[in-house]
């Protein structure tokens, strides 16, 4: 799910860039068969560019960053839980994600169905090299892949003809399939505007060639626009076929009328590909991955969480907490990444003088997950005595590596809160067992991470913390 989080929007702004290319330089243009090549082209590499990779890191400066995991709450009671609000609001995005994808998954499917459906119930006829099909429904004339549907009763000769030979061009030139890659690509991005918009621009182009196609077989350029006209009130069944009186009807007309782009458009091409390339070569460069991770570290940053005295009781302040949380790591200046990305190599390095990695392609994971790290350390960690006894609470930020071979060694606080927390944290730190290393570009490396361990309270314990002082 993490990497989907980073391809989505990494595919999403890359198809963005490559249709403003084609709506800036190109879709004025009567070269039809030109746009429509770009726009396949570009839905095409906007799935795949996410997968080519340039490294740029030795031609520009890294941030370092700092891998904070998920907070862990230790109370007296050894209940303890994950806190992080900011997976929260990522569960809820991938639940509406999924959402979106099998809604529109299934109406592909059952648009599949119902075409299915409808040539079986009325049978095909072969017709000039494609499977006519005569229907007996008000749809208006239509093609999927080599079945043409026409009905005799509203499409009369010399109609009927002129129809047929539009949409042969569609099956001739296997607009079907340019349509089939349309809508996948919708289905997984149906959240993208320019998905949709791109869609609506292939469609149109389709029936661009189609006009174009069937007035080079010499029809009346007037008596075809009429006969457009008198079928625009046909129904279309679903949005997978090419419709003879698809919408747009009126763009239609102007662009059979307009003059022909000269030979010299065909240099806007020439514009347009340094575009085209220059937009393949910035989304493939893992600066953009950094930046992506860069700009989720930041919205990660801001959900960890605090530890404040409880406010249904006025008279209890607890002074030490207030003061912990005063000297928490100033995170404004630290960035916080909890999802992989290309590796950034910080200055850091272990006690024995390797390499520290902060992030890699592949995170170490605890074995169990979070949430087994979390059961290891509230089913380890006791509450000191003396934190109880004073009423100290707060949070302790353990640093320590995991090595290549996922020991865990380098363990260290860098910052405490006193009566035996620190302490605490540590001891039961050192004891963890080797995790999944981290990986970078196959191979295991030693990565850094933080842990903050929150020591918490509840209103009774710190009322007893108060008398004793």
């Amino acid at each position: 799910m993490n990497h989907l989080l980073l391809y989505l929007p990494h595919s999403a702004v890359c198809l963005a860039a490559l249709y403003l290319v084609y709506w800036l330089f190109l879709r004025r243009e009567t070269f039809f068969t030109m746009n429509r090549f770009f726009l396949v082209s570009a839905a095409l590499l906007s799935i795949l560019i996410p997968f080519i990779r340039f490294n740029l890191y030795d031609l520009a400066p890294v941030r370092p960053v700092v891998i904070y995991l998920d907070p862990v709450i230790i109370t007296p009671e050894k209940i303890g839980h994950i806190a992080s609000r900011y997976e929260n609001i990522v569960q809820t995005i991938w639940i509406i994600y999924i959402t979106g994808v099998i809604v529109f998954l299934t109406k592909f499917i059952f648009q599949l169905v119902q075409l299915a459906f409808v040539a079986r119930r009325n049978g095909t006829s072969r017709n000039e090299g494609i499977n006519l099909v005569f229907t007996d429904q008000s749809y208006s004339p239509f093609s999927f892949f080599n079945y043409v549907f026409v009905n005799p009763r509203q499409d009369k000769e010399p109609e009927i003809s002129t129809i047929i030979k539009h949409e042969q061009i569609h099956v001739r030139q296997w607009h079907s399939i340019d349509r089939i890659i349309m809508e996948l690509l919708v289905i997984v991005q149906w959240f993208n505007p320019f998905a949709w918009f791109i869609l609506r621009s292939v469609k149109t182009i389709h029936e661009f060639l189609a006009d174009e196609g069937v007035l080079k077989k010499g029809f009346s350029k007037w008596d075809y626009q009429e006969l457009l006209l008198t079928r625009a009130s046909g129904i279309q069944i679903n949005n997978l076929t090419n419709n003879f009186n698809i919408s747009l009807l009126k763009t239609r007309i102007i662009m059979m009328t307009r003059t022909r782009s000269t030979v010299r458009a065909k240099w806007k091409i020439m514009l347009a590909l340094p575009a085209f390339m220059v937009v393949v070569f910035l989304f493939s460069t893992s600066s953009f991955d950094r930046i992506l991770a860069q700009t989720i570290s930041q919205n990660a940053g801001k959900e960890t969480t605090k530890a404040a005295p409880d406010k249904s009781d006025p008279k209890i302040s607890d002074q030490r907490t207030a003061q912990t949380e005063k000297k928490e790591p100033q995170k404004q200046q630290v960035k916080q990444v909890k999802y992989t990305a290309p590796v950034v190599l910080d200055n850091k390095t272990t006690s024995n003088g390797e390499p520290c990695y902060t992030v890699v392609e592949k995170q170490p994971s605890f074995k169990g997950g979070q949430d087994g790290l979390a059961k290891f350390l509230t089913e380890n960690i006791k509450y000191p005595a003396e934190a109880k006894e004073k009423g100290i609470q707060g949070k302790v930020f353990v640093a320590f590596v995991v090595m290549a071979d996922g020991s865990v060694t380098d363990v260290k606080i860098i910052q405490g809160v006193g009566g035996g927390c620190d302490e605490e944290a540590m001891r039961v730190a050192k004891m963890m067992p080797k995790w999944n290393p981290g990986t970078e570009k196959g191979k295991p490396v030693n990565v850094a991470f933080n842990l903050p361990i929150n020591f918490k309270l509840d209103c009774k314990e710190k009322g007893k913390g108060e008398k004793v002082k």
